[in-house]
């Protein structure tokens, strides 16, 4: 079931066209994000309509991008109502997966990697209960302006968010772009490190140098075969989206971009 992700087509605002367009692409699944989705889909008659309408043309739907503005240190509250919120929203479409991320680096300010830690897993514990509570998995994606794309603090932060919890239940998103662009040298021992806690996947090619520009495989520099035989070395059982954000031509790179997503999915037995 190749997926791509709808954050990718976020300046599309019409929730129907980047459906169709993802089909007419070749690709029957779909990754939500917040725009436009959680903007537009504001009630439950609205959410089950969608979800309704997508199945009907053949849709699948799988995560949510809920992009919460994470800010514990001076907004906890705040932000973890705002989670609630998107437990709710990936409830109500039965998108089985919640995707955040750690503080950004302007938000750490000049904390200590300890302190922001701290803080980081006081808030994600308590959102875990939450998408526990609710049967999603919750996943963190590493970005290169976050903590958690240096590997020991994403491990200890992953393994103190998921402490006393089902295995599976929180995880990593591992995006093949970020990650070329955050560890350009070392991004398939970082495969090798986070192990079994990669439970999502981001694939696309890069150019290990621009940040989030997301490109079709084979346009880029990234080692793609490696990274899907990290993968598979590590025992990935997880799931995978292609992702295209900021990719200037969007439709023709998701078109091109179906065959090779499916040769991976194949490769790591992610299909029967």
């Amino acid at each position: 079931m190749p997926r791509i992700n709808a954050v990718s087509f976020r300046e599309y605002t019409h929730i129907e066209s980047i459906c169709r367009i993802v089909r007419s692409a070749g690709f029957d699944g779909l990754e939500v994000s917040r725009p436009p989705f959680y903007d537009r889909l504001t009630t439950p008659e609205t959410r089950t309509a969608f979800l309704n309408w997508s199945r009907s043309i053949g849709l699948s739907l799988y995560g949510f991008d809920c992009w919460v503005e994470v800010e514990p240190f001076t907004a906890f509250d705040a932000t973890l109502d705002e989670f609630q919120r998107a437990v709710d929203f990936a409830t109500a479409l039965d998108l089985g997966l919640l995707i955040s991320h750690d503080t950004w680096a302007h938000t750490n300010g000049a904390r200590s990697p300890v302190d922001v830690l701290n803080t980081n897993v006081r808030l994600f514990r308590q959102v875990a209960d939450l998408t526990a509570a609710a049967g999603l998995t919750l996943v963190f994606e590493p970005h290169p302006d976050t903590l958690s794309m240096d590997n020991a603090w994403c491990i200890d932060f992953c393994d103190a968010v998921a402490d006393g919890r089902p295995s599976g239940s929180v995880g990593i998103l591992f995006d093949t772009c970020h990650y070329g662009v955050g560890q350009p040298d070392t991004y398939l021992q970082a495969i090798e490190q986070l192990g079994t806690r990669i439970r999502h996947v981001h694939f696309s090619d890069g150019d290990c140098r621009t940040y989030a520009l997301h490109l079709p495989l084979g346009d880029g520099c990234l080692d793609l075969a490696g990274a899907t035989a990290a993968l598979k070395q590590v025992g990935f059982s997880g799931t995978l989206t292609c992702d295209m954000y900021n990719y200037p031509m969007l439709e023709d790179g998701a078109r091109r971009n179906v065959e090779p997503i499916q040769a991976v999915e194949r490769e790591l037995g992610l299909v029967s």
